[in-house]
């Protein structure tokens, strides 16, 4: 059957708390009840892993630096949100030296690019939507199967704004991912199937 691995994004540092490797700051920036930004919150969380910003969760609070040009930005969305083709140019009109890359596909098309995209350093935003809503979370790991030399990998380890603090897990939310079902997204209160809408990923252009 082949033992079960969960690979994390190499920026993170797990414990207590779940942080940014480089700054030691909180990396889950929180959704309110209000609040339509999960994309948004997403961003913030990828920029962090990539050394753009170094304090994701508070950058509301911040009167100067990238964090501040990311709140002011930021904010006029906040209620409503961004797509993810929306957030595609909000990531370019900061001009941070990043580079957002989309794909959509079938579960297993972007399950693969998730899996690549992480190997390689690069934070993901998955996008995806049930009957009540839509939303955005944050890839910080893939779980699968070693078998042999192969990796098979299965569903996709989470940071979801909208849900608690991780804690020594690592993440709160799965996206499983199994080939006789739907997608299916897990978090501690709940269970449901979903459809992804799709992925971007945010690629360093520049070094930090």
């Amino acid at each position: 059957m082949g033992a079960l691995i969960q690979k994390f994004h190499p920026a993170l540092r797990l414990g207590r708390q779940l942080t940014v490797a480089a700054s030691g700051k909180p990396l889950l920036s929180r959704q309110g009840e209000w609040d339509g930004g999960s994309t948004l919150h997403g961003a913030a969380m990828a920029l962090a892993l990539l050394g753009r910003l170094s304090n994701p969760a508070e950058v509301w609070r911040c009167r100067g630096g990238p964090e501040s040009r990311f709140w002011n930005r930021a904010w006029p969305h906040y209620l409503h949100g961004l797509t993810l083709s929306e957030l595609t140019a909000f990531i370019w009109e900061l001009n941070c030296g990043v580079q957002p890359v989309t794909t959509k596909g079938n579960a297993a098309v972007v399950l693969r690019f998730c899996t690549q995209e992480l190997a390689k350093g690069w934070p993901v935003i998955v996008g995806w939507h049930s009957r009540q809503q839509a939303h955005a979370v944050l890839l910080v790991g893939i779980e699968g199967r070693q078998l042999a030399r192969r990796f098979a990998p299965h569903a996709m380890l989470l940071l979801d704004p909208a849900e608690a603090e991780p804690g020594l897990v690592g993440f709160n939310a799965r996206l499983e991912l199994g080939k006789s079902k739907r997608p299916t997204y897990v978090t501690s209160t709940a269970t449901y199937p979903v459809l992804i809408e799709g992925t971007m990923s945010i690629r360093l252009s520049r070094p930090p």
